[in-house]
């Protein structure tokens, strides 16, 4: 619940509920909570989380002095984690959708494809207070070769020369990555790698039907997506008709390409839970077959991210945004890791991704102060991720009946 603060301070607080983008806006102050540590895997009870502005200015035991002029929420009995990620998503021209996620406590978004202009516009009036959303790093349009047909958001790639020109164009648009599908040339792939970075772009995706993933990973590719990291052939392993194993798809040639990309520090994004509506009667091999590739990736290291696919076709199909990313969570507890392996494919992973983690991925003084607040603790039960209290993002406060605005915006 939120306490009482001074008459004197009511004014001031009108003042700062006009805009979250104000020039003054009160310290937050979080009493007697729970700081899930996610780095170490550990709960630290009793402690005050002090925010102010966009920053975390103090974690620290509770009864220390707290600043007089504060919103204070108690924490008694509550856990505060880092703002989550969805690390693929399709979501960046649809405010609503934006508003979705943030209610479900995802503060940052990877945006995997999207019409660069509506993508960037909405990401300054997240920026600038006007429009309610996650952090968003963009893709822009995807880079694909024929017999795929250009569109706002695919750009189709022929030759080396028009993959350097496609690269040199997305970095002038001012996107964060580049992402490449799945029928590039060879000769296409590589040009897009050597550009992007010579533009000091990461590229991520799907691998092309030329390539291998091992040889995606030499290349430099910074993520795979879905389950495109196992060998084209080797996607017969999904197929519940098939109960034989395709050669070069045994696990000692799974655990070799597992080995590769922990050496190249390729991360992983398998977005399981999206077969679920996009190959439903291959769902329960699918978890099965995770299950196995999850125990390779967890002995060798391979660093893993926790994204959906999440769009408005599979919103069509059942897939609500936001809650598919909690839903990403219990399937990678399912398939074998942890409650807070799963937690860091949400929170520190990400910010490590982006070169963030100085500023992101931790409750800790000196962080951005995107925070979720839940009512139950989630490296006991994953599943309590959905229990949220509050959430900060950008250090403006969402109350439980902010979260309702969000949930019941209007498209």
């Amino acid at each position: 619940m939120i306490k009482s603060v001074p008459a004197v301070l009511v004014l001031l607080s009108a003042l700062a509920a006009c805009s979250s983008n104000s020039q003054f806006r009160k310290a937050i102050v979080i009493v007697d909570v729970t700081v899930v540590d996610v780095r170490r895997g550990v709960g630290l009870p009793h402690m005050d989380v002090v925010v102010h502005d966009d920053k975390i200015t103090s974690v620290a035991p509770t009864g220390e002095r707290l600043p007089s002029a504060a919103s204070v929420i108690s924490g008694k009995g509550r856990f505060l984690i880092p703002g989550l990620w969805d690390m693929h998503v399709h979501e960046a021209d649809d405010p609503r959708a934006l508003g979705l996620l943030l209610a479900a406590g995802i503060t940052g978004a990877r945006d995997m494809q999207s019409d660069p202009q509506k993508a960037l516009e909405n990401r300054q009036r997240i920026e600038s207070g006007q429009l309610d959303g996650p952090r968003l790093l963009v893709a822009g349009p995807l880079l694909e070769g024929p017999p795929s047909k250009p569109d706002n958001e695919t750009w189709i790639v022929r030759t080396p020369q028009e993959a350097d020109r496609a690269v040199a164009s997305l970095a002038a648009l001012g996107v964060d990555f580049i992402k490449v599908h799945d029928h590039l040339s060879r000769e296409a792939s590589h040009a897009v790698a050597n550009s992007a970075m010579a533009k000091g772009l990461p590229f991520v995706g799907h691998v092309s039907e030329w390539i291998t993933p091992a040889e995606a990973s030499d290349m430099g590719q910074k993520s795979i997506e879905h389950f495109e990291f196992l060998p084209k052939k080797c996607l017969a392993l999904l197929d519940p008709k098939r109960s034989d194993t395709p050669p070069g798809c045994d696990r000692a040639t799974l655990d070799a390409l597992m080995k590769t990309f922990a050496r190249n520090g390729t991360w992983l994004d398998p977005t399981a839970g999206a077969f679920r509506y996009f190959a439903p009667e291959q769902w329960e091999k699918i978890r099965s077959v995770y299950r196995d590739l999850a125990e390779l990736m967890r002995a060798n290291g391979v660093k893993v991210l926790a994204g959906t696919d999440q769009s408005g076709y599979l919103e069509s199909k059942g897939s609500v945004p936001g809650r598919s990313l909690h839903e990403e969570l219990g399937f990678l507890v399912d398939a074998g890791f942890s409650p807070v392996e799963a937690l860091r494919a949400a929170t520190t992973g990400p910010a490590e991704f982006f070169g963030l983690a100085g500023s992101l991925g931790t409750v800790e003084a000196g962080k951005s102060a995107d925070l979720v607040l839940l009512d139950g603790d989630p490296l006991q039960d994953i599943r309590s991720t959905m229990r949220i209290a509050a959430v900060i993002r950008h250090g403006h406060l969402y109350d439980p009946a902010a979260l309702t605005r969000l949930r019941n915006r209007k498209p």
